[in-house]
């Protein structure tokens, strides 16, 4: 390890990251998006000031008309306001500027950072997570850490909202040329790229090939509930060499959960969460590669369609040329997702239970997992003076179960004139509100990933429930994150409560073919386990059938 020492201003930490009755004022929107659950003390700690200095650093070397995402938390949901720029006008046109050369190289930008960046930090926190600190080291670490995650999301910012302003230019250009309101179809001249979410999806996918050409691990897989998939395998020679495989996958593909949280189980901890969906890949019965090839020719047969469609001459030039450039980086989505959004905390979080422990060693805390409802101020106090906090471990764990069960308000102040036709917080986000009609039985969305599908719901909330899931049920959820992209080879239809058009679960749809309604607001309040219902992804329509 490094000896570095690592000075961060926890002054009123945690009196900063909430907000505050004053700040209330203001325009705060709750960010369900991202995270729709209360984040436990010690991610919220990590996060609020990341997206907060992100922003702000990445949005000024973009020249964004964006200044900055403010993120603070109230009963601990995320809340967000955004800040803009007093001379719009002027960054816009800085902005196109700087992304004549950011567009070209957009991918490369993103995996130097992987190689230079992340992944050599990633390794550092690989070795921190198994030795025996001392409590000086620990808090050298956990700054380490906090000073890391500043810098990382930093890169984050830097690296996604390019593929928005791509998205956008190509939307105007595609409207041009086709004399069409309708812009979103160019979306579908991007389909079939691949990704790390597609990469880790098609590795399970070979793991259920592995299952079917055994008889023993079929039987196994047939007659084993999901909870006791590991140690049935266990128990035979084939089985554990099965799990073997599986772990060296996981050792590349595991580092997820399904809400990113530092309390959450990782994939790479508990090899059940992996073999829960190589079940369900062995139910369903498909070809990964056939339909994935099936994508990129539909793909190509769409491009030459539009395109003849197309008035020849310079903006359909420049359309080609920024296509071209498009579908480079259009993996960006999935893969900075990857590197940052789930391997990020993925690892932090099994270096902060070793952290854990050792507070645990000296009477601190009761469990290594309750490190997570330590706010970062706290938890570097108790590095320097260990002290008991069992009652406040206590009282915090009841607050946020309590927070659990609330429906948090949708958001603070009032919203600023012209919000909700911002473009990109439409694609992103989604800013609709919707209604039940109550008489036609129906609610709408946003048009995600075209084609009808009847099912039955399931309401997932996270990946303990990645099981309910059989093959062409309705999956019904508020959001999602690349961890969840293996429903998708099994679901019907997806429906959401939030997200835009360019939201991840709409991207995924329409990689998968799958019908999509996002944004829906009210899916998973209206819905229960067991519904029939009709999903329209051209119409952006949910039909309640029973």
């Amino acid at each position: 390890m490094t000896s570095n020492v690592y000075h961060v201003d926890l002054k009123d930490f945690k009196q900063n990251l909430i907000i505050s009755e004053e700040e209330k004022q203001w325009f705060w929107e709750y960010n369900d998006t991202h995270f729709s659950k209360p984040l436990t003390p010690l991610f919220a700690s990590f996060m609020g000031p990341s997206v907060s200095s992100g922003t702000l650093e990445a949005f000024e070397k973009l020249k964004l008309p964006l200044k900055q995402f403010q993120f603070k938390i109230s009963k601990g949901y995320h809340y967000q306001t955004v800040k803009v720029h007093d001379n719009p006008e002027t960054r816009v046109a800085e902005h196109k500027e700087v992304m004549t050369t950011v567009f070209p190289r957009a991918s490369e930008i993103l995996f130097e950072y992987v190689e230079n960046t992340l992944l050599p930090y990633y390794s550092i926190l690989d070795e921190a997570k198994k030795q025996k600190l001392t409590l000086e080291e620990a808090e050298e670490r956990v700054l380490e850490l906090f000073q890391m995650y500043l810098k990382i999301w930093s890169i984050h910012f830097e690296v996604v909202m390019p593929k928005m302003s791509m998205g956008l230019a190509l939307e105007e250009i595609y409207g041009k040329l086709l004399n069409t309101k309708d812009t979103t179809g160019v979306y579908d001249l991007l389909l079939g790229t691949m990704n790390k979410s597609i990469e880790t999806d098609r590795e399970l996918w070979r793991l259920s090939l592995i299952v079917k050409d055994s008889a023993i691990l079929s039987e196994i897989f047939n007659n084993s509930y999901v909870i006791h998939l590991s140690d049935s395998l266990n128990n035979v020679d084939e089985g554990r060499q099965f799990l073997t495989t599986v772990n060296t996958l996981l050792e590349t593909y595991g580092y997820r959960a399904s809400n990113h949280e530092f309390n959450e189980e990782t994939w790479v901890e508990n090899p059940n969460h992996a073999l829960t969906l190589v079940k369900n890949y062995i139910e369903k019965d498909f070809d990964f590669e056939a339909e994935l090839q099936e994508g990129i020719n539909k793909r190509e047969q769409k491009v030459n369609e539009v395109l003849a469609r197309m008035p020849d001459g310079e903006l359909k030039e420049t359309f080609i040329s920024l296509y071209g450039m498009a579908l480079r980086m259009w993996g960006i989505n999935e893969d900075h997702h990857f590197y940052i959004d789930a391997m990020l905390p993925a690892k932090a979080r099994l270096f902060l239970l070793n952290v854990g422990g050792l507070l645990v060693n000296h009477s601190v805390i009761d469990k290594k997992e309750d490190i997570s409802y330590l706010y970062l101020d706290e938890l570097v106090e108790l590095l320097r003076q260990p002290k008991s906090v069992f009652d406040l471990i206590k009282e915090r764990k009841e607050e946020h179960k309590n927070n659990e069960a609330i429906t948090p308000v949708p958001f603070y102040g009032n919203p600023p004139e012209g919000r909700s036709s911002d473009p990109i917080a439409e694609r992103m986000f989604g800013t609709r509100m919707a209604d039940l009609n109550e008489e036609k039985k129906t609610f709408t969305g946003y048009s995600s990933s075209v084609g009808v599908h009847t099912g039955t719901v399931k309401v997932v909330s996270d990946q303990s429930e990645f099981d309910k899931v059989r093959k062409g049920d309705i999956l019904v959820c508020k959001t999602t994150t690349p961890s969840w992209t293996v429903l998708f080879n099994l679901a019907g239809a997806i429906v959401t409560d939030v997200g835009g058009i360019l939201s991840h679960a709409a991207t995924v749809a329409r990689e998968y073919g799958v019908p999509c309604v996002t944004g829906t607001k009210i899916a998973t309040s209206t819905l229960k386990d067991g519904d029939v219902v009709k999903v329209d992804g051209a119409k952006g329509e949910v039909t309640i059938l029973e």
